[in-house]
Parts: C-alpha cells; sequence; structure tokens
C-alpha cells in the first residue's frame, strides 16, 4: 500500500502543476475580458478548477463575480452555469441549505435536459445525505428520465448508480449489485475513469455491508489506485477513508486509526464540514472498539456536536446512538438515557417535519380557492353596478341578472364550501386514524422492550454473564431494527422475518433451547417486495410460546411459522403443539386475559382494515389429538398483499 500510495503522489504533483498553469493562463483571461460572454465563460471555468483543488473560496468568488455579470448582460447560460458551480462549492462544504437555494436557482435558467438533469442529481445527493431518501429518490429518477430523453450515457450512469444506492440503503444487496454493475459498464463504455471510481467504491461498500472484507478491500483499492491517477483529491479521500472503514471492521484498529486520521486532515483542509464529521465519527468508533471510552466519548461528541451545527442528521443520529451504548457500558445510565433520547427526538423531528409540510400545502391551498371565490364574486356585482348607472332599462335587466349571478355564486359557494369541508372531514378523519395506528406501534415498542429486557435480567440475577451478553447482543440488533421500522405504516416482508428470527433466537436462548422453530415462505412470494406492518407478526408467536410451549413438560416445544399466498391474500400461519388454549385458561384461573402485545397487534389490524379499506382476519384453531386431548393451537392471519414501490409506505 506504501508503494501505492507514494507512486500516486508523484502523479499528483504533475497533474497539480497542469491545473495551476492552466490557472493561471485563465486569470489572465480573465484579467484582460471586457465585462462580456467570453469573461463568464472564463470565470465559471476558474471556479471549477478551485473547487477540484480544495480552495472553495477561490471557488465561490469566481462563481458570484461570474452570475452577477450574466445578470447584467442577460447570459442565461452562463447564469445557469455559475449558479451550479456556486451551489457545488456550498454542496463541497455541506452547506446544504444554500446548495439547494443556488442549485433550484439554476434550473430556472437551465434549458438543456442533461444539464438539468445533472442539477437535479446534485438535489437528490444532498436530500440523500440530509437522510430524506424519499425526496432524494424523486429526483434521482426524474434526473434520469431527462437523461434518457437527452441519450445521455453519463447521466444515465450517473443515474442508475443512484438507485443502486437507494437498493443498499434499504439492504437489498443483490439488486444493488445489479444497478452498480450496470452504471459501471456504462461509464467503462464511455470512457468515464471518475465514473468506474464512483463505482468500484460503491460495489466495495455492498460488500462491506455483507461482511466480505476481502472484496470489499479490493474494490476500494482499485478506486483509490484510478483516483490516485486522475489526482482526484475528493475521491482519494473517499476511497482512503473506505479502507481504513475495512481494517477497523476487521478489528485492525492501528491501520485504520492511519488511514482515518489522514483523511480528516484533508477534508478539515478542503473545509468539508460533513466530512470531517464522519471521520471525527469513525475515529470514535475505532475507540469505542478498543473499549478506550473517554477518547472515544471527546470524539464522538465533537461528531454529534458538528452534525448538528449544519444538519447532517445520519451522522448525528449515528453518534447519539453509539453516545448511549457508551455511556450504558461505562454505568453512566442518565447520559445514556439523554443520548438515547436524542437520537428518537431527532428521528421523529424528520417525520413530523415532513407531516407539517403537507398539512400547511392543504391549508394553504384551501383559503386560496376561497380568496379566488370572494373576489370574483366581488368582481361580478362591480360590473353590474357599473353597466346599470348607463341607463334606466338596463338598470332592471341587470339587476335581475345579478340576482341571478348572485344566487348562482351563493349556490355555487356553498356546494364548494361542502365539497371542502366533506374533504377536510375525510382528511381528518384518514389522519386521525393514523395518528391512532402510530400510537399503537408506540406502544408496541415499549411493551416489547419491557419482555426483552427482563429476560436479560434473568441471565444476569442467575449470574450467567455469557448468556447475558449473548442475549444483550441480539437484542441490541432487535432493538434498532424495531425502533427504524416503526417509523413506517409498512415494510417489506423480509424485513419482518429478520426481527421474527432475531427474537426466537432470543426466547430460545431464554429458555436454553426449549423448543425449536423454523420460518417458511413460499416460492411464489418476493419477500423483498411485498410488504406488511411492522412487527405485527411477533405478538403472536410470543403468545404460542409464552402460553403454550413454556407449559409443556414431557415433550420439545415447536412453532412453525409460514407465509403464502391465497386467493390474493398473504396468509400467515402461526402453529405450535403447546398446551392448547383452553388449558392455558386454566393455569390463568379461568380469567379471559390477553397479553397487552396480542391486543395492540388486533387493534392494529383493525385499523389497517379501516385506513386501506382491505379485510384482514384472524382465525383461532385448537388442535387435538384422537383422544380429544390439547395437542397446539393454529392462528392464521389473512392480509391484503402490498407491493413495494421502492418507497417505504
Amino acid at each position: 500500500m506504501k508503494k501505492l500510495l507514494t507512486c500516486g503522489f508523484i502523479l499528483s504533483i504533475s497533474i497539480l502543476a497542469a491545473q495551476q498553469r492552466q490557472i493561471d493562463s485563465l486569470k489572465v483571461l480573465a484579467r484582460v475580458d471586457k465585462e462580456d460572454t467570453f469573461k463568464v465563460q472564463h470565470l465559471n471555468k476558474l471556479a471549477g478548477l478551485y473547487s477540484d483543488l480544495g480552495d472553495m473560496k477561490k471557488a465561490l468568488d469566481c462563481g458570484i463575480n461570474a452570475s452577477l455579470i450574466s445578470e447584467r448582460l442577460n447570459y442565461h447560460s452562463g447564469l445557469a452555469r455559475a449558479y451550479a458551480n456556486v451551489a457545488n462549492t456550498y454542496y463541497l462544504q455541506a452547506d446544504y441549505a444554500n446548495a439547494l437555494y443556488y442549485y433550484s436557482h439554476a434550473l430556472d435558467f437551465t434549458q438543456n435536459k442533461s444539464a438539468a438533469a445533472s442539477i437535479i442529481t446534485n438535489m437528490g445527493l444532498i436530500y440523500d445525505a440530509q437522510g430524506k431518501l424519499p425526496d432524494a429518490l424523486a429526483n434521482f429518477f426524474k434526473a434520469l428520465k431527462l437523461a434518457e430523453e437527452a441519450n445521455d450515457k453519463k447521466l444515465i450512469a450517473m443515474c442508475t448508480g443512484n438507485i443502486g444506492d437507494a437498493y443498499l440503503y434499504q439492504e437489498n444487496y443483490a439488486q444493488s449489485l445489479v444497478y452498480f454493475q450496470k452504471s459501471f459498464a456504462l461509464y467503462q463504455e464511455i470512457g468515464s475513469k471518475s465514473g468506474e471510481t464512483y463505482n468500484l467504491e460503491c460495489i466495495g461498500n455492498v460488500y462491506f455491508k455483507k461482511r466480505d472484507y476481502p472484496k470489499a478491500l479490493d474494490y476500494y483499492t482499485r478506486a483509490l489506485k484510478i483516483s490516485e491517477e486522475l489526482n482526484d483529491t475528493r475521491s482519494m479521500s473517499s476511497a482512503l477513508g473506505n479502507i481504513g472503514r475495512v481494517y477497523a471492521a476487521d478489528s485492525n484498529y492501528k491501520q485504520a486509526m492511519n488511514y482515518f486520521n489522514s483523511v480528516l486532515k484533508q477534508s478539515e483542509k478542503m473545509g468539508n464540514e460533513a466530512e470531517v464529521a464522519k471521520y471525527v465519527y469513525n475515529i470514535g468508533q475505532v475507540y469505542l472498539d478498543e473499549k478506550k471510552y473517554k477518547s472515544a466519548e471527546q470524539y464522538i461528541s465533537k461528531s454529534v456536536k458538528l452534525a448538528d451545527s449544519i444538519d447532517f442528521k445520519n451522522v448525528e443520529n449515528e453518534g447519539n446512538q453509539k453516545l448511549s451504548e457508551l455511556y450504558a457500558k461505562t454505568g453512566q445510565w442518565q447520559k445514556a438515557y439523554e443520548s438515547y433520547r436524542k437520537y428518537t427526538a431527532s428521528n421523529d423531528s424528520l417525520f413530523n417535519a415532513e407531516k407539517s409540510k403537507q398539512i400547511g400545502k392543504i391549508e394553504a391551498k384551501n383559503d386560496y380557492d376561497k380568496q379566488l371565490l370572494q373576489q370574483q364574486t366581488k368582481a361580478e356585482i362591480q360590473t353590474a353596478l357599473s353597466d346599470a348607472a348607463n341607463n334606466k332599462q338596463r338598470i332592471i335587466i341587470i339587476l335581475i341578472a345579478a340576482v341571478a349571478i348572485s344566487i348562482a355564486l351563493i349556490a355555487l359557494l356553498i356546494f364548494r364550501l361542502w365539497r371542502t369541508t366533506r374533504k377536510e372531514k375525510l382528511n381528518v378523519e384518514k389522519q386521525k386514524v393514523a395518528m391512532e395506528l402510530k400510537a399503537l406501534r408506540a406502544q408496541m415498542n415499549p411493551h416489547f422492550i419491557f419482555n426483552a429486557i427482563n429476560s436479560i435480567q434473568h441471565f444476569i440475577l442467575n449470574n450467567d454473564s455469557k448468556a447475558a451478553h449473548m442475549h444483550l447482543s441480539r437484542f441490541s440488533q432487535l432493538i434498532r431494527k424495531v425502533l427504524e421500522n416503526s417509523r413506517f405504516e409498512s415494510i417489506p416482508l423480509a424485513e419482518e422475518i429478520r426481527m421474527l428470527e432475531l427474537y426466537l433466537e432470543l426466547e430460545s436462548l431464554r429458555f436454553s433451547s426449549k423448543f425449536h422453530y423454523k420460518i417458511s415462505v413460499e416460492s411464489s412470494i418476493d419477500s423483498e417486495n411485498v410488504l406488511i406492518s411492522p412487527l405485527i407478526i411477533q405478538p403472536f408467536v410470543e403468545n404460542a410460546i409464552w402460553h403454550g410451549l413454556m407449559h409443556l413438560k414431557d415433550k420439545q416445544g415447536e412453532v412453525l411459522i409460514g407465509f403464502e399466498k391465497i386467493n390474493g391474500s398473504l396468509k400467515c400461519t402461526i402453529n405450535d403443539n403447546g398446551i392448547g388454549r383452553k388449558r392455558s385458561m386454566e393455569l390463568k384461573k379461568g380469567t379471559m386475559h390477553e397479553s397487552m402485545g396480542l391486543s395492540i397487534a388486533k387493534e392494529r389490524l383493525q385499523i389497517v382494515n379501516m385506513m386501506n379499506k382491505a379485510k384482514t382476519s384472524i382465525n383461532l384453531i385448537d388442535k387435538t389429538n384422537t383422544d380429544g386431548t390439547p395437542s397446539g393451537t393454529i392462528v392464521e392471519l389473512f392480509m391484503p398483499v402490498i407491493l413495494n414501490k421502492l418507497i417505504y409506505a
């Protein structure tokens, strides 16, 4: 690796010198140019070169000067490029608000489809960095359509790669690799080395997520080699940072720290606060893995503070979550609670802000419609009165017409008010139902967490530290998935199954493998693209274990979970060989008490019926032996088949 870095350094010097000569030539031309379109073009080229070299102040000065001259000349294409250069500079400094502002203005003056697609793609990347995946995807697909209309292969490759990123975010690794490899092939076809570099890193990210570290390191190293040939500072920093991540994941902390510190210095030099926040966090994570808690707290706290100042939600959320883990490990429970509260509040704020925007748009439209109707009515009456003053004979006719028009307008007003009121009432009802569903999902989380912590407490009280550690590890994985997925009305079936497997592992560990389980999915079901309400199956499985299997004394417990399509519905079957419902009630002294989780799950299914106008149902079947004794219970859930449209519901 040292040899590779040295060769890249020698090559960088020669390319840097060539770029500096180009800058010097353009500075001379810009100085002697009159205030015309040539001066704008030279300033725009200078802005791009300064940006590539990381001199953001000079890049910003050239871009702003080019925009001012373009405005005076009414030079639209020059103005569009100038605004885009300014936006790029702000984007590279993680000033996302200003970047979006200038990208929007650049778009107003851009008529070329390829240029428009590039700008829209960059706006999508900003939304992606802010954790706003729906907005990011909307921009990526819009940009892809424009790129295909313009037959711009480079842009098509870029947009295809961005869609691959979206699949990677959803942990759909197979689809993600398909899109990244397609994008890589397009970049090779057009001879774009920078595009090849980007996709090599993306493919490396997929293998990193899959924990195939040798393959990830291979792709990152190939990306680094091309970046050094191109003297692309940003790409080199990215590749070096990713190599550091591989070493950290492989517990080679010394090598990881060397790479992270190197990239951190480069990011600070370029003034890229987002990258600074990310690598400060990565260094803190290494210290946390090494159990150097004081240093870990210092770096992760610094990354959270910086991420909060630039609205970098991904790093801010990860940092608060890691701080919560750190404080829990060091027995600082109050700080652990505060950090965890900040983590959950940050996630909720993203959800609430989006909903507030949608409600505001609806209210603004209704107010506008009412004002428009009032203005139309007023204009009609004034016209009638003005015409009536000209002639007595016409007065009568106009008055009659005015009365008729007034009656018609009043009738129209009443009708529109009735329709608006009815629509608002329906919206309120739908929002009410949605909020009730969200509240029920929120209730499910503390209920589940309570049960899981009881299990951990059991191991601690019995001095079984190894089991407690294993249980806590699986519990943390499951809790993360539960908290992430509870924000959505629906998630892929595959994600629900992954949560069920984690839960069943926890319960099996808790009860010393007193039972075994199996989950099967019919081959005709695409579990990655079929949606289901999050954590809707778990309460029924929990009920089968706690009230059926745990009372078995003379045989091994068994719970079988199956998913299949029947008559257009998704059927989930939970089949246990427990003591049966009747015996369970007898053990509970004949009461009809129902577990909290099961009760909430049934209420959620009822609300899903109301929201989607779909039929969901539950069948409970008591199994018996040939002699009539109970042999278990079968629960059948019938739910609508809802297909994933790439974005979570």
